[in-house]
C-alpha cells in the first residue's frame, strides 16, 4: 500500500512557519514586558533602600545628602512612571501579537484537520481495495478448485 500524501502539505508547513514566527514574536514581547515590571519593582525598591537608610543614619543628617536622596528619589519614581507607561504600550502590543498567534494557530489546525481527515478517507478506501482484492484472489481460487 503506498503511503498517503497531503496535497496541500507545502501549505501546511508555510502555516507552521507562520505560527512559529508569531509564537517568537509573542515571547519575545512578552519577556519585554517582564523585563519592565521587573524595572519597576526595582526602582520601588531602591526608594525603600534609600529610605530606609536615611532613617537609619538618625539624627546625623548631612544636608547635602538628603538633597542627594531627595534627587534620587524623584529620578527612580520619574523612571517607575516611564517605565509603566511603556509597559502599557507593549502590553497593548502584546495583545495584537497574540490576536495574530491565535489567528495563525488556527489556520494552521484547520488544516492539520483537514490533512487528517483525508489521511484516515485515503487509508480507508485503500482497505477497501485490499479487501476486495484478497476477495477476488479467494474468488478465483475457489472456481479454479471447482473446475
Amino acid at each position: 500500500m503506498k503511503r498517503f500524501q497531503f496535497r496541500l502539505e507545502k501549505l501546511l508547513k508555510i502555516r507552521q512557519y507562520r505560527e512559529r514566527e508569531w509564537e517568537l514574536k509573542l515571547a519575545d514581547i512578552t519577556g519585554q514586558c517582564l523585563v519592565l515590571e521587573k524595572k519597576i519593582v526595582i526602582s520601588k525598591d531602591n526608594i525603600s533602600h534609600t529610605l530606609d537608610e536615611r532613617s537609619a543614619l538618625g539624627g546625623t543628617i548631612d544636608i547635602y545628602d538628603l538633597i542627594a536622596n531627595e534627587m534620587y528619589i524623584a529620578r527612580m519614581k520619574q523612571a517607575i512612571v516611564n517605565a509603566g507607561i511603556e509597559l502599557e504600550q507593549k502590553k497593548r502590543e502584546r495583545e495584537k501579537v497574540r490576536k495574530k498567534f491565535l489567528e495563525a494557530s488556527k489556520q494552521k489546525k484547520i488544516l492539520e484537520k483537514l490533512k487528517q481527515r483525508k489521511e484516515q478517507e485515503y487509508y480507508k478506501e485503500a482497505k477497501k481495495e485490499e479487501f476486495k482484492n484478497v476477495d477476488e484472489i479467494n474468488a478465483g481460487d475457489a472456481i479454479r478448485k471447482l473446475v
